[in-house]
């Protein structure tokens, strides 16, 4: 089945914010995570653990087949993570992605909405991501910036970050 031009527009979309994720974690260390506002906000890494956690989360609601191609990386708390580095991170990343990709795209092939949730349009599940992710990589950058990172290495991620967009 072809993809509508504007399903694959969103799913461009899709893939650069991966970009902006991947970019983002590459600039963090595992101690990064740990940091906190210290008034009972998230640590990074719980913002984290609730961006990749919305994959799985979405998928055992939409798609529990494709859920089942996800490793749960937050055990059994949804907003810290088990992961031992950031490239661990990053793989749940990859693998949550491509198992969203799959799920929409075979829900489309099927001509079908996700019952009880996306039932207009699957790619609504994808929309949806993408805002949820972009919300919580704002709530990263304020921290950083409250931590100490300085302003030069926020501005060159912000730099990169806006690049991809404008591509």
């Amino acid at each position: 089945m072809p993809i509508p031009a504007e399903v694959a527009l969103l799913l461009e979309s899709f893939d650069r914010n991966a970009r902006v994720t991947r970019a983002l974690l590459d600039t963090l260390s595992m101690e990064d995570l740990e940091y906190s506002d210290g008034v009972g906000g998230f640590k990074i890494g719980q913002h984290l653990a609730d961006i990749v956690n919305f994959r799985l989360g979405w998928l055992k609601r939409v798609s529990p087949e494709h859920a089942e191609r996800v490793t749960d990386v937050t055990g059994e708390t949804p907003t810290w993570l088990t992961v031992g580095s950031v490239a661990e991170l990053q793989a749940a990343f990859d693998e949550g992605d491509a198992a969203m990709r799959s799920a929409v795209l075979d829900a489309m092939a099927e001509g079908r909405g996700f019952k009880g949730y996306y039932e207009s349009h699957p790619a609504h599940l994808i929309q949806h991501c993408i805002v949820h992710d972009s919300h919580h990589r704002g709530q990263i950058a304020a921290l950083l910036r409250q931590a100490g990172r300085p302003e030069d290495q926020r501005m060159a991620l912000e730099d990169l970050s806006w690049a991809i967009w404008r591509e």
